[in-house]
């Protein structure tokens, strides 16, 4: 089976990598924030548990979300580069067919000239 191009599938993965990007973020920054909660429920004891969960948790998102960035940054380029060269191959179609429909008619009139 031959395969043919298709810019609907990657318009489709570009999709995909930006819902994987924004989900990365939400996903670390909740995993950051359980990660850092139960450690400072653990360290802190019964006394000041509660508080350095509170203060372990949103110190532990803040960090998850600035290192998922990075990460979702890297797949919104690479959503972007593929919807880049799908563009580029649409304006290169676009500009190979109009230069062979203006050659048909020129090889056209020499052809009927010469007869």
């Amino acid at each position: 089976m031959a395969v043919q191009y298709d810019p609907n599938i990657i318009q489709a993965h570009a999709e995909a990598l930006y819902a994987q990007a924004k989900g990365l973020v939400v996903r670390s920054a909740f995993a950051g924030f359980a990660f850092g909660a139960l450690i400072g429920f653990v360290t802190g004891g019964k006394d000041s548990g509660p508080i350095l969960a509170v203060v372990g948790g949103v110190v532990l998102a803040i960090i998850g979300v600035s290192m998922a960035r990075s990460r979702a940054f890297a797949l919104q380029l690479q959503a972007q580069s593929a919807l880049c060269n799908v563009a580029i191959e649409a304006n290169t179609r676009r500009a190979a067919d109009a230069a062979l429909a203006a050659a048909r008619p020129a090889a056209d009139a020499q052809l009927s000239q010469v007869g």
